[in-house]
């Protein structure tokens, strides 16, 4: 659990994510632009969609270029393993949505026209992908939007597009190329939308569908004969592999597995010691009694060794709780006092309360900026002494706020607004401004200066919103990590058990007594591995293999792995081996149905009665009016028996059905009555159809239609052989 002061350390995470999730096509400009789509050299490929290969040249430089947009539309972002890992699949879902809908959309005629991207980009409801692009431009150009009314400044969206390359230039920022970017991911986007609107389009609901989902919930009362399969000796069934084999074929849609690995993991974790502990205590303490020798001078000493360093802030209870951390003692304390050291995740921390007040949440303020940037003391003072004057016209009532601005303000982006900055909240502002709004108790409607390293400002505060408690405080922590010394231990451990089992029967025997994690499953594009963490390399390792019984070792952040390869499970249907006592009962059942049936069946001739038929075969027992529902499957006494409940709704009351073979048992089933929803219960039929139908279609969506296909489509998936 992080210290508070790492919480804008750590902010990417949450931006990250959301930066993905907007950007699932980011790639595809730039893979056009290096016409790398339906090239690439076999040897070196990563997989094949609908027999098109993808070259590992292809999928590398669409990873690079879906970074490099992330990092250009949120540069603080921090590709870890776990963004990486999303990246990559993104890029893969890209080229294999390009491979099989590209000619669809092309057949279809599926465009964005300039009108229609004109009003996406900067209409009055931008997509929210030109929003994000257009916060980044308020940063430099706050007048873009109106803060009245939040919607776009059309005169001012014109002079940016016109002076996009200036900007550029004199704020080092890259808007233009930004821009090239956003519109192309957005053209992606509204394609695929208008492609999902068509499929949604076709969604057709007959009456007849919509009658049964009237009548799911009808009932029926029904006696039937049941003969339970285990009556039957097992060892008369014989079942083999062949047999197995053919089961599987026929039931391929609920058999039909993924590529995976099975393994087992020996773990020698990196944990620090007693010793870690004692010296980690020792640090901080020292520290402490350090700080208290400071007193009361403690400023330097804050700066030089806490968390915060010279910036500590301000933070509010929620942002406490943000980072996962309790604000009890934080706002329970007395300002100027001095915690004992406790233990934060993986840290042990004192804390210094500085301070505490009342703070707004956002507020809203002009500025008159007199001055650009460090000048001389007497530059300065001829700043000072101009700022000085200009108040005091504004207070006399010479003129207002907004017309002393738009005469004497050198910021060019509000001086036209009368200085109006809009509604800002803490942090977006530059440290001395932010401190001077926020926490020096300025009251709306008064006058301050303030210099920043962009120059001299004078304030207006025009409102203050939401005013909440704040504290401001300092951490001092020590990490506790495991010694060298401890890593080294934990190696060596490793490193032996290796040695010493070499092949399985040696390892699972040395395994029992060890940190075992067994039959964890592996999928071929796994970051995190149950039980053991980030672990890539394992993952790629045992999908290279081609035979189970490999031992080798892997690391991480927190422990040494001794892996063997327990299963090699290859893409399709199991091996008759692998499923051989879950598949043989059902298939020594289908034969035991079938004796049954003919069993039942014979003692039906010349009697419909149920007591007659069932004194004719062994075992057998009749169960009279029962209550079955149409939507499910479950019949009190038996279980779950699809095949009866199927039947009893398909005859009319008082007929007796033929045998059938059941999950569990041999039936003759025989309705007494049902008690059916008519289509009136819910109303218009038509008018349900059409309910319907909206639910229904309301859950398609591109991200769904492109699952299915992309199940149905030929995919062969090897990008473990690199990635």
């Amino acid at each position: 659990m992080a210290v508070i002061g790492k919480i804008r350390q750590r902010s990417w995470i949450l931006v990250g994510f959301i930066a993905i999730a907007l950007l699932i096509f980011i790639i595809e400009a730039a893979l056009e632009r290096n016409s790398l789509f339906g090239g690439g050299d076999n040897k070196n490929s990563v997989g094949k969609i609908d027999g098109s290969t993808v070259s590992a040249r292809e999928y590398s430089t669409g990873i690079s270029n879906y970074e490099e947009g992330l990092k250009m539309i949120n540069p603080t972002i921090q590709i870890n393993d776990q963004v990486q890992a999303q990246v990559q699949q993104e890029v893969w879902n890209t080229i294999a949505s390009n491979r099989l809908l590209g000619n669809s959309y092309k057949s279809l005629g599926l465009d964005i026209t300039e009108g229609e991207m004109g009003e996406l980009m900067w209409g009055t409801q931008p997509h929210p992908l030109a929003q994000r692009f257009l916060m980044k431009v308020r940063e430099v150009s706050p007048d873009i939007i109106n803060q009245e009314t939040g919607q776009l400044n059309q005169g001012k969206v014109r002079e940016f597009i016109s002076n996009i390359d200036k900007i550029d230039k004199q704020n080092k920022t890259n808007f233009r190329e930004m821009l090239g970017h956003i519109e192309q991911l957005i053209k992606d986007d509204q394609v695929k939308q208008k492609y999902a609107s068509l499929i949604s389009q076709s969604f057709y609901m007959p009456t007849f569908m919509a009658k049964e989902i009237v009548n799911a919930n009808k009932t029926a009362r029904v006696s039937f004969v049941s003969v339970p399969y285990t009556s039957l000796p097992d060892d008369k069934y014989k079942v083999s592999d062949a047999e197995i084999t053919e089961y599987l074929k026929a039931n391929k849609a609920k058999y039909e597995q993924e590529a995976s690995r099975v393994v087992d993991i020996v773990s020698f974790e990196v944990v620090p010691s007693a010793e870690d502990t004692a010296q980690a205590l020792q640090k901080i303490s020292k520290m402490r009694e350090e700080y208290l020798a400071a007193l009361p001078k403690d400023s330097a000493f804050i700066a030089r060794n806490s968390q915060q360093g010279a910036d500590a802030a301000y933070y509010s209870k929620e942002e406490v709780l943000q980072s996962r951390r309790s604000p009890d003692t934080l706002f329970s304390l007395p300002v100027g006092a001095l915690t004992n050291v406790y233990k934060e995740g993986s840290f042990y921390i004192f804390t210094k309360i500085i301070d505490r007040k009342t703070a707004p949440d956002s507020v809203r303020a002009a500025h008159i900026l007199l001055s650009e940037g460090n000048h001389t003391d007497d530059e300065k003072k001829a700043a000072n002494a101009l700022a000085d004057s200009l108040i005091k016209v504004i207070q006399s009532g010479a003129k207002n706020f907004g017309q002393v601005a738009v005469e004497s303000s050198m910021d060019k982006g509000s001086k036209d607004k009368g200085g109006d900055l809009g509604y800002f909240t803490r942090g977006q502002m530059v440290k001395e401004f932010n401190d001077k709004v926020f926490f020096s108790g300025v009251a709306p409607g008064q006058i301050v200066k303030v210099e920043t390293p962009y120059g001299l400002h004078v304030i207006l505060l025009i409102d203050a919103r939401n005013p909440k408690l704040v504290t401001k405080f300092a951490d001092f922590a020590v990490e506790l990590t495991p010694s060298n010394e401890t890593e080294k231990i934990a190696y060596e451990k490793a490193a032996d058990f290796q040695q010493k089992n070499q092949t399985p029967a040696e390892f699972d025997k040395a395994a029992k007594t060890e940190n075992l994690a067994k039959n964890i499953v592996l999928t071929q594009n796994m970051t995190d591995v149950p039980q053991v963490g980030a672990a890539r390399k394992l993952v790629q390792w045992a999908f290279q293999q081609d035979k189970p019984g490999i031992i080798s070792d892997f690391d991480n952040d927190t422990r040494y792995m001794v892996v063997k390869l327990d299963k090699v499970i290859q893409k399709g249907l199991p091996k008759a081996e692998d499923v051989r006592e879950e598949i043989s009962e059902l298939v020594r059942n289908e034969k035991k149905g079938k004796d049954l049936v003919d069993q039942l069946n014979k003692a039906e001739t010349s009697t419909t009665d149920l007591a007659t038929i069932a004194s004719r075969v062994k075992d057998a027992t009749v169960t009279d009016t029962a209550l079955i529902r149409f939507a499910s499957a479950n019949v009190q006494g038996v279980g779950n028996e699809p095949k009866l409940v199927g039947t009893a709704f398909g005859l009319p009351a008082g007929k007796t059905s033929k045998a059938i073979a059941g999950d569990r048992a041999a039936f003759i089933v025989q309705p007494k009555s049902v008690e059916e929803n008519t289509p009136e219960a819910a109303g218009d039929i038509n008018q349900y159809k059409q309910q319907m139908q909206r639910m229904y279609v309301s859950r398609l969506n591109f991200q769904s239609i492109f699952e299915s296909i992309m199940k149905k489509a030929d995919v062969i998936d090897t990008r473990y052989k690199f990635y």
